[in-house]
C-alpha cells in the first residue's frame, strides 16, 4: 500500500508533467512570440509589403526550381510530423482511455474497507453511503485469493462474492455476461435472472443428464474458461489452500474444498480479468470463508469519475474510524502515471520530427537569403526597412509551417478515422485490449497544431534577422 506520501510526491509529479508538458510550453512559447512581435513592431504596411516578397518567392521559377523543391520537402516534412503526432497520440489516447473504462467496468469507482479485517454490518453502511451527495450505488462484497479447479487443469484465480441485487449497479458485469445456462444471454432480463439465481444455478443444456446435483453457481471469464476446459454447467472445485486456519495434523493447514458449477461466462475484454476473476454469491463466499455475515468491503459506483477525492473524502467523514477509501486514481495510480509519461515522452520523441523539418525551413530560408541577396541590397537602397525585409522571410517560413500543418492535421485525422473504422487486431495476452483503440481529443490536436506552427515560427528568426542585417552595399558592391 502506498504512503501519503508517495500518492502526494506521484500527484506532484503528475501535475509537474501536465504544466511542463503543455500550459508550461504555451505560456512560454507565446511571451517569447509576443515579445519578438513587440520588440520588432511590424506596420501594416511592412507586413503587406513582406507578404508580397514572401509570396514572389514562393512562386516557382525555372531557375528557382532548387529552392521550390527545398521547400515542398520543408512542408512534407512538417506534414509527416503533424500526422505522426495526431496518429499516435490519439493511439495512446485510446489505450488509457480504452484501459480506464475497463477497469472502471470491472471494479468499482470507490471502495469502502475496514482497518483490522472485514465489517460486520454491510446493510448498515451501505444505508448511511447511499446517503452521501454524488453516489449512485454501493454493493458489499466479498474478496480472497483462491484455486479453481476442474477434470482438465487448475489455475490461481481471484474470487470475489457479489450481492446478486446490487452489484449490477456499481460494476459493468451485467454487460460483460456473454453464456447463461441456455446458452448466449441476449437481453438484460435474462442477465438478471442468472444473476439472480447464482448461488442455484438452473440446469445447462450441455449439462449431462445424469449430472443433477445441485451446486452453487460461479461465473468464469472467457479466458480462465478455455484455460479450464469448461463450459456452463461443468462442475470445478474451488479450493482454500489455508482452509479454516486450524493446523493440520503435520502441522500445516488443511485446505477447504468446495464442489461449484460453472453459471456462466463473461467477456469484458481484458486479459487480466478474464483470466483470474471468478464471481460466485456474497452467501456461498461467507459460507466458504467462515465470514458469518461479514463482508470486505463495500463497492461503490459514484455520478462523476473526476471528483473521487472529494466523495471518498465525505464517505470517510461520515463513516468514521476504522473505515477508509480507496478510488480509482489511486489504486490505478502507477499505471495511469505510466501510461501520461508515456505519451508525453512519445509526443516529446515525435516533436524532433517536426524540429527537424524545421530546420529545413532554416536550410531553405538562409539559401534564398544567399541567392536573393542582389534582390534585398536593391529594396535596402530604395528605402526598405529591416522590419520590412524581416517580415518577408518570417511570413514565408510561417507559411511553410502552416501550410504542413494543415495538411499533416487532415492526413492525422484521416488516418485515425481509417483506424477506428477497421480495427487494427492486436494480441489480448500482450496489450489487454484487442483491438487498437482511437479517441480523437481535440485539446490534443489543437496543442499539436499550435506546437507545429510555433517551432516553425521559432526557425524563421535567424535567417529573417540575417536578411534584415544585409548591408545594401555589401550586397551591390560586385553586381
Amino acid at each position: 500500500m502506498q504512503t501519503l506520501e508517495e500518492l502526494g510526491a506521484n500527484s506532484l509529479l503528475d501535475g509537474l508533467l501536465g504544466l511542463l508538458s503543455q500550459w508550461g510550453f504555451i505560456c512560454l512559447s507565446m511571451g517569447l512570440a509576443l515579445y519578438i512581435i513587440f520588440k520588432w513592431r511590424p506596420r501594416s504596411h511592412e507586413l503587406r509589403f513582406g507578404w508580397r516578397i514572401a509570396a514572389s518567392h514562393l512562386r516557382s521559377r525555372r531557375r528557382d526550381r532548387g529552392i521550390s523543391a527545398i521547400t515542398l520537402v520543408s512542408i512534407a516534412g512538417v506534414t509527416v510530423g503533424v500526422m505522426a503526432l495526431i496518429m499516435v497520440l490519439s493511439v495512446m489516447a485510446g489505450f488509457e482511455i480504452d484501459m480506464r473504462d475497463k477497469i472502471l467496468g470491472s471494479n468499482a469507482h470507490i471502495v469502502v474497507l475496514q482497518y483490522g479485517g472485514s465489517i460486520e454490518d454491510p446493510e448498515q453502511v451501505v444505508q448511511v453511503i447511499e446517503g452521501i451527495s454524488g453516489v449512485v450505488a454501493a454493493s458489499p462484497f466479498v474478496y480472497s485469493e483462491m484455486m479453481l479447479r476442474s477434470t482438465y487443469g487448475s489455475s490461481g484465480v481471484i474470487l470475489k462474492g457479489v450481492d446478486p441485487r446490487r452489484t449490477f449497479k456499481v460494476t459493468d458485469l451485467l454487460e460483460h455476461l456473454k453464456i447463461g445456462p441456455n446458452g448466449l444471454l441476449t437481453g438484460d432480463a435474462a442477465k438478471q435472472d442468472l444473476l439472480a439465481r447464482l448461488s442455484t444455478p438452473p440446469v445447462a443444456f450441455t449439462q449431462d443428464i445424469g449430472d443433477t446435483e445441485s451446486f452453487p453457481g460461479v461465473l468464469l471469464g472467457q479466458e480462465l474458461a478455455d484455460q479450464l476446459k469448461v463450459y456452463v454447467g461443468d462442475k470445478l472445485h474451488l479450493i482454500n489452500p489455508m482452509g479454516s486456519g486450524m493446523a493440520g495434523p503435520m502441522g500445516v493447514p488443511t485446505p477447504k474444498i468446495k464442489p461449484v458449477r460453472v453459471a456462466g461466462i463473461f467477456y469484458s475484454g481484458m486479459y487480466e480479468y478474464d483470466t483470474k476473476w471468478c464471481y460466485i454469491s456474497n452467501s456461498d463466499a461467507q459460507d466458504f470463508l467462515d465470514l458469518e455475515g461479514r463482508v470486505t468491503g463495500i463497492e461503490i459506483r459514484v455520478d462523476d469519475i473526476y471528483n473521487v477525492e472529494n466523495i471518498s473524502q465525505n464517505i470517510e467523514n461520515a463513516l468514521g474510524y476504522p473505515f477508509y477509501t480507496r478510488h480509482w486514481k489511486n489504486l490505478n495510480m502507477k499505471l495511469f502515471s505510466a501510461l501520461k509519461l508515456e505519451k508525453i515522452v512519445m509526443g516529446l520523441i515525435l516533436s524532433l520530427i517536426v524540429m527537424v523539418a524545421s530546420l529545413n525551413i532554416v536550410g531553405t530560408l538562409i539559401l534564398v537569403v544567399l541567392t536573393k541577396g542582389r534582390e534585398i541590397a536593391i529594396l535596402r537602397a530604395m528605402g526598405a526597412g529591416a522590419t520590412a525585409i524581416r517580415s518577408a522571410f518570417m511570413l514565408e517560413g510561417i507559411f511553410i509551417g502552416a501550410t504542413g500543418t494543415a495538411l499533416g492535421t487532415t492526413l492525422g485525422l484521416l488516418g485515425c478515422f481509417l483506424l477506428d473504422r477497421y480495427r487494427f487486431p492486436l494480441d489480448a495476452d500482450v496489450y489487454y485490449l484487442d483491438s487498437l483503440p482511437v479517441v480523437i481529443e481535440p485539446t490534443t490536436v489543437a496543442f499539436v497544431m499550435y506546437t507545429a506552427v510555433m517551432i516553425c515560427f521559432f526557425a524563421t528568426i535567424y535567417p529573417a534577422t540575417q536578411a534584415a542585417r544585409l548591408d545594401p552595399v555589401e550586397g551591390l558592391r560586385y553586381e
